[in-house]
C-alpha cells in the first residue's frame, strides 16, 4: 500500500471504514457494559424475598437503566461526532493541498 492510500485527505473510503471501526468498538463496549448490567440485576432480582424488595430492585433497575441509556446515547454521539468531525478536519486541510 502506497503512501497516498493511506492518507486520509486523498482516501474517503479509508475515512469511513476508519469511523464505522471505532463506531463497532463503541458498541461491542456497550454491549458488554449491557450484558453484565442484566446478570447484576438477575442475581438482584433473585434474591429478593419480599415484594417490597421486588419493587425495590425493578425501580432501581428501571432508574438505573434509564441513566445508563442517557450515557450511551451521549458516549455514541460523541464517538460519531468526534471520529467524523476528526475525517473531516482532516479532508479539509487536504482540500488546499
Amino acid at each position: 500500500m502506497t503512501l497516498e492510500a493511506t492518507d486520509l485527505t486523498k482516501n474517503p473510503a479509508l475515512v469511513m471504514l476508519l469511523n464505522y471501526q471505532a463506531f463497532n468498538v463503541k458498541m461491542f463496549e456497550l454491549a458488554a457494559i449491557n450484558f453484565d448490567a442484566a446478570f447484576k440485576y438477575a442475581d438482584k432480582f433473585s434474591r429478593a424475598k419480599s415484594p417490597q424488595e421486588f419493587a425495590d430492585v425493578v425501580a432501581n433497575q428501571i432508574r438505573e437503566k434509564f441513566e445508563s441509556l442517557s450515557e450511551e446515547v451521549e458516549e455514541l454521539s460523541v464517538t460519531i461526532q468526534g471520529v467524523s468531525s476528526k475525517g473531516d478536519m482532516e479532508m479539509e486541510s487536504g482540500l488546499g493541498d
